[in-house]
């Protein structure tokens, strides 16, 4: 269940990137960085909305409990008052899955400079998501990777985006 929830959260984050208003700010940045909208759909990367309930009340409506979102990294507890809050908001979303391309988490980037952190990851006590388990996009590279008899590591999500769509699949 947590699995199919974290799939229609992808879903609805790719949706936000491409049809709010909103994400304009994100289109342009991710443009600026010279990332083609294919390259970007096929790495299904999204956009969180600013607002604090968002994917909450989404899900929620869509039948999934506040102890469901906790457990899939999606919404945290605000510190003595108890409130669930969206824990991903106005930022630029990358999914990251595991080989078989079942999303396990997120990898989040702030867009203002007043952002902090500028990075955020799906915080690593929850139920599937364990970062140093996952290669960015591995699932993506493995035929490519097979073909070439190698992969290729880089450090950032854009990096690994940039590269694909220059023809470095592996």
């Amino acid at each position: 269940r947590l699995l199919e929830l974290l799939e229609r959260t992808t879903t609805f984050y790719e949706r936000m990137l491409w049809e709010s208003r909103e994400a304009a700010g994100a289109r342009a940045y991710l443009a600026q960085r010279g990332l083609r909208e294919e390259t970007l759909r096929a790495f299904r990367v999204g956009y969180a909305p600013s607002a604090w309930d968002t994917v909450l009340k989404s899900s929620q409506r869509a039948g999934y409990k506040a102890r469901e979102l906790y457990d899939a990294g999606l919404v945290a507890r605000a510190r003595g008052q108890g409130r669930i809050y969206d824990y991903f908001r106005a930022r630029i979303m990358f999914p990251l899955a595991d080989r078989r391309g079942r999303v396990l988490g997120f990898g989040a980037r702030g867009l203002r400079e007043s952002t902090r952190p500028k990075y955020l990851n799906t915080s690593e006590k929850h139920e599937l998501f364990h970062k140093g388990s996952i290669v960015y996009a591995a699932h993506l590279a493995r035929a490519a990777a097979a073909r070439a008899g190698a992969v290729i590591v880089c450090e950032g999500y854009t990096d690994v985006l940039a590269l694909h769509q220059a023809g470095v699949a592996n």
